[in-house]
């Protein structure tokens, strides 16, 4: 890696060149004085510049971080380029099923298409929940709320996606509200990374590990071979019978080997066919294969060639146990990013078709809302914040990735509840305020269509701020790594390095996310009686003692049993935002897993699901006229 610093000097130089690969005097710089005068200053600039640009360090320098910064984006557009091709196939398909009349006039009457929907949401659940429930650990239990939403989701996706309203109105969804801004977002971002192709590190080999991902488990695969004995026959000259199973030995990261026989692992029925030396398992003991020490592997790479020889007289039972992994570990990443576009855009096609009226009244407060001159000092604040926290040295030792990545996701956060608590104050308590909410539950829209329309268009305006600020601090994650090597002189980086400090993020969004709808539902609930500056207050003060919920409640747990009563009490009444809260996974990178999401997740929906009743309760009897 080669370094640049300084400035031109008048004898047409540069001042400081580090490179520890190559010496500077290999590569020699564009002199000044070879120049006749200093007159044409500008014609010289620009020789100069160019000459500097073409030469062979910095090209080399170049050559070497370009690679690391742009294959994690490169991997995460796959990711969401694998989601559009999804919903184009899926949504084709179901398009092409509702000239079928009977499916495509399914969701004509509502009711019919709900229950429809349902029925078929419920079995998709079912599956989801059968297969991965018991194979998630000791928590397993969280995962049943969020298999049934996604159940539920892709359900109402297939009937709805097979209506022929859907079909019709394809053109009018794209260009509608938010959806032309989230897929503007994540197609500028697909095509930088893809721009990128020719400078990821071997990325056919990255395609090639998408089809090994593990959708379900771990990867751990164990097969059982009986191996039949010859007892007529000495003991070398048993035959290598085939073993008959099947593997991809460049997906296997790890394999252990056991035997309740002395037996022998051949690449062919013939001894004189080998081409390896035969590998010995012997009774009760274990041959251990681990990819990453570069072992030698014990089994042929074609599986048709694996013959054992049982070399005792009684029929052996050998154990394979396979740990089969993709070849790039990161491709697992690319199918994440594939279904939470797939999923996401199918909750807003869902929203737009299943329910209608509250959809209609969610675009309109969501265009209205990012129609203001304060959304734009947001997200303005925000690009200039993550920008800055890119090139702002922390001076950490070598951790400064970590208070970007704190610094970052902390200011997406603050800036997201600013725009759903100013958002509340505006499009709920200034409409009831002036009338205005009069008019629209005259359509008609009851209350409670009015209430969640609100609440739906404040939190679509923030899932786009969050999407646009995500996407630019992404970029920054990558690059950071490289930036801090550079800046240190510690050394060329690889990719895998940005990639997971990306990964490591992206949840901590997802949580901070969830973070700022609490705060939205509780926003919108008190502006049915709260003005502006009251309920930015209020909201204030409970986010505050949300965070500090945990805390209390354990602090009092040693206290006198007034004080414990004092300390549940506000548990039960202010919501535990420290769920929400994960600063110490950030600091230490370490990944948040999936199951925690799910608890968080669980946690969102009853809570939301409280304030919506007490959103009712305060609005319900509320006087508009």
């Amino acid at each position: 890696m080669c370094y640049f610093s300084g400035r031109f000097s008048p004898y047409g130089r540069l001042d400081m060149i580090s490179c520890p690969d190559f010496a500077v005097s290999d590569f020699p710089m564009p002199s000044f004085a070879s120049l006749p005068s200093l007159a044409s200053s500008d014609s010289f600039a620009c020789s100069d510049l160019t000459a500097m640009l073409g030469h062979p360090a910095l090209i080399i320098g170049w050559a070497k971080w370009i690679p690391a910064w742009i294959t994690p984006l490169w991997v995460l557009s796959i990711g969401l380029l694998l989601g559009a091709i999804a919903v184009v196939a899926v949504y084709g398909v179901l398009s092409l099923l509702s000239l079928v009349p009977p499916l495509g006039q399914l969701a004509d009457k509502p009711r019919r298409g709900i229950t429809a929907s349902l029925i078929v949401g419920g079995v998709i659940a079912a599956g989801l929940c059968a297969t991965y429930i018991p194979i998630a650990g000791e928590y397993s239990n969280t995962l049943f709320l969020p298999l049934i939403c996604i159940g539920l989701v892709l359900g109402f996706g297939v009937i709805y996606g097979m209506w022929h309203r859907t079909r019709s109105e394809w053109a009018a969804m794209v260009g509608e509200g938010v959806i032309p801004y989230l897929l503007s977002t994540m197609g500028v971002f697909a095509v930088i990374g893809l721009a990128g192709t020719p400078f990821v590190e071997n990325p056919q080999s990255i395609l090639d590990s998408i089809a090994a991902v593990n959708l379900v488990g771990d990867g751990t695969e164990r097969v059982v071979v009986t191996v039949p004995a010859s007892p007529d026959l000495p003991v070398g000259e048993s035959p290598f019978v085939p073993a008959n199973i099947d593997y991809q030995l460049r997906s296997v990261t790890g394999m252990t080997i056991e035997s309740d026989r002395t037996v022998l692992l051949g690449d062919s029925a013939d001894p004189a066919g080998f081409g390896r030396t035969p590998q010995r398992v012997n009774e009760g003991e274990k041959l251990v294969y681990s990819y990453e020490n570069r072992d030698q592997p014990p089994i042929p790479s074609d599986p048709t060639r694996l013959h054992i020889q049982n070399r005792e007289i009684d029929d052996a039972t050998v154990v394979f146990t396979f740990n089969n992994q993709p070849m790039v570990p990161q491709a697992s990443s690319i199918v994440v990013i594939a279904f939470t576009f797939f999923l996401t855009l199918t909750c807003l096609i869902v929203f737009r078709q299943a329910a209608p009226r509250v959809w209609a009244l969610a675009l309109s407060t969501a265009k209205n809302e990012m129609a203001q001159p304060l959304y734009l000092l947001l997200l303005a604040i925000g690009l200039f914040g993550v920008l800055l926290f890119g090139i702002y040295p922390f001076n950490t030792l070598g951790d400064d990735i970590r208070l970007l990545k704190d610094s970052g996701v902390t200011l997406i956060m603050v800036l997201g509840m600013v725009q759903a608590v100013w958002s509340a104050g505006t499009s709920v308590s200034e409409e009831i305020e002036g009338r205005t909410a009069l008019t629209v539950l005259s359509k008609p829209v009851s209350r409670r269509s009015f209430i969640l329309g609100k609440y739906a268009g404040i939190m679509l305006s923030v899932l786009v701020l969050f999407v646009i600020l995500s996407a630019v601090l992404t970029v920054v994650i990558s690059y950071k790594p490289i930036y801090d090597a550079r800046e240190t002189a510690s050394g060329d980086t690889v990719w895998q390095t940005g990639h997971d400090e990306i990964m490591t993020t992206l949840p901590v969004l997802g949580l901070y996310l969830m973070e700022t709808m609490a705060i939205g539902a509780i926003a919108v609930a008190l502006a049915t009686r709260l003005p502006l500056l009251a309920n930015f207050i209020t909201c204030f003060v409970i986010y505050v003692i949300g965070n500090l919920t945990s805390p209390l409640v354990a602090s009092a747990r040693d206290n006198n049993e007034l004080v414990g009563f004092v300390g549940k009490l506000i548990a039960v009444v202010i919501p535990n935002l420290n769920i929400f809260n994960v600063q110490a996974a950030v600091d230490t990178g370490n990944q948040i897993p999936a199951i925690y999401l799910a608890g968080a997740f669980n946690y969102l929906v009853c809570f939301s699901i409280a304030i919506w009743m007490l959103a009712m309760l305060l609005f319900e009897d509320r006087d508009l006229a």
